[in-house]
């Protein structure tokens, strides 16, 4: 119908061409009708395509051959869109109800989905697996559904497919087996003369912790653009895919640039091992500044499991100015956050908080907590945006606020749970006091952060398994299975504390009861 309409269309226009040459000459004559045809071809293109199962103007994908789900949120303005093969539709909306976020859903054809070119995601699986965007998972559709919703509307193709893909050299294998409990990543700037060492400390040290390959996986994370947007130099793009192919363990991302701030590899990182390993129970970030005692941090984050939704680190507080990526009022409480957004005129700016957030030396996120992140609209912008923006203002500052900015903006009551300074801290040999967040190795060290070359790193595998002179008992199997108490163990306990001011500067505790 499209075609003939534009057809017709240039034929009623030839008495107009005549009038043209008359008017203006055959050079402007033709000048008018060669713009005419580039927009005639557009719009043809446009409309005609989706009636041959080609993608819409959007750069979606095909619709599925037997039509899908659309899952409505609890929340009013979020919509999950998913598909199911007709002859398992049954089976996939009772397993898709199950999903603790859907309030009703309802299936519809492709006949109907198919009344506009502007379409919503079409995706498609078969028995038993889910297909989005070109990739295929077995993840269940409870799991997906999380993992699909987007926040202010329908789920468009083009962005389901962006969500979903990546332009890396890999993705790593795991390899251990069952699905890993925890995927780790750990963010390596390439750009940093030491960063080949420092990956190789690791290697020789924490890597070699007995859960690692088993029922932990490690990936270092690598940007292969410079800050500029330009490809990294040939030898240093060599010696990396030498180093991947020798250990096995090196995701390099095509189109990250490395900067300053970690944010755009951290983002990359939930979004990548989201797709890569969906089996997994938990999805971590740190640095390769950090040491990280494997065992012991597995052996704590296994009682959460079954917690639904789950973000865990030490925690500070403060406020993100998406405008121009910048933080503001970051402090070590709510209350001192909350006086310092006025002294920093953080709302003015347009910042959003106060929130608190897990540091960037450990961030934990339950699978549906970091699928349910990486769907949304306002992450894939803010991506979007902070990749492109190669001058100040710029993404240089604050990666660790950002993820906890966009959990900060989930419908859930959800925040950081506050695992304290004494398990998750950066180094200090010779510090006592316990109001800072620099402190020595203890048996209570699960993360030490800053360090800053081998023997430093060599000293704290040492001083983490047979003691230090700050804490000279060693850590056997015992001291690494031992449950470690969280300071700060849910929404509720937060707000309930400081006499109840916090309640006033945290909009989270009106999710919860007083």
């Amino acid at each position: 119908a499209a075609v003939r309409s534009y057809t017709a269309l240039a034929a009623c226009g030839a008495g107009w061409v005549s009038d043209l040459v008359r008017r203006h000459g055959r050079m402007r004559t033709m000048q008018l009708m060669l713009g005419t045809l580039a927009v005639g071809c557009v719009l043809i293109v446009k409309e005609a395509l989706p009636f041959f199962g080609g993608a819409a103007s959007e750069g979606g994908a095909a619709a599925p051959q037997d039509g899908y789900l659309s899952l409505q949120a609890t929340e009013p303005s979020a919509r999950v869109l998913a598909g199911a093969d007709r002859r398992d539709a049954s089976a996939s909306l009772r397993e898709a109800m199950a999903a603790p976020q859907v309030a009703s859903l309802a299936y519809a054809t492709n006949a109907s989905h198919r009344t506009g070119s502007a379409r919503p995601a079409a995706l498609s699986t078969a028995p038993g697996m889910i297909h989005a965007g070109g990739h295929t998972s077995s993840a269940p559709i409870q799991r997906w559904a999380t993992a699909v919703t987007a926040i202010g509307g329908n789920v468009s193709a083009a962005a389901a497919a962006k969500r979903t893909s990546y332009a890396s050299t890999g993705p790593v294998p795991w390899t251990g087996g069952e699905p890993p409990f925890i995927a780790l990543g750990i963010v390596s700037n390439v750009m940093w003369a030491d960063s080949f060492a420092r990956r190789r400390w690791i290697r020789q040290t924490w890597k070699t912790y007995s859960n690692v390959g088993r029922t932990m996986h490690v990936v270092f994370i690598v940007g292969m653009l410079q800050s500029d947007l330009s490809p990294i130099p040939g030898e240093v793009e060599q010696k990396l895919r030498a180093e991947a192919a020798e250990h096995g363990d090196l995701l390099l991302l095509d189109d990250v640039p490395e900067r300053k701030s970690p944010c755009l590899k951290t983002m990359a990182w939930f979004r990548h091992a989201v797709h890569t390993y969906s089996g997994a129970t938990f999805i971590a970030k740190t640095d390769d500044d950090a040491f990280v005692q494997t065992i012991k941090l597995e052996a704590n984050i296994r009682p959460f499991t079954q917690t639904p939704r789950v973000y865990i680190g030490s925690t500070l507080w403060g406020s993100f100015v998406t405008k121009t990526f910048e933080p503001c009022a970051r402090r070590m409480g709510p209350n001192m956050c909350a006086g310092g957004m006025k002294e920093e005129n953080c709302v003015q700016k347009g910042a959003i908080g106060p929130y608190p957030y897990a540091v960037g030396m450990l961030q934990v996120l339950s699978y549906g907590v970091a699928a349910w992140m990486v769907q949304q609209d306002a992450f894939l912008d803010f991506e979007q945006r902070a990749t492109a923006a190669t001058r100040p203002p710029m993404m240089t500052q604050g990666e660790d606020m950002v993820i906890g900015m966009f959990l900060y903006l989930s419908p859930w009551p959800l925040m950081p749970l506050h695992w304290g300074w004494d398990k998750l801290h950066d180094l200090c040999f010779k510090c006592t006091r316990k109001d800072q967040i620099w402190r020595p190795i203890t048996v209570q060290t699960v993360v030490a952060h800053h360090i800053a070359n081998e023997q430093i790193i060599t000293e704290v595998f040492r001083n983490i398994t047979h003691g230090s002179h700050f804490d000279p008992r060693p850590c056997d199997d015992a001291c690494q299975q031992k449950l470690l108490p969280f300071e700060v163990t849910s929404l509720e306990d937060l707000c309930s504390r400081a006499g109840g001011s916090i309640r006033k500067v945290y909009s989270k505790c009106a999710l919860v009861p007083k």
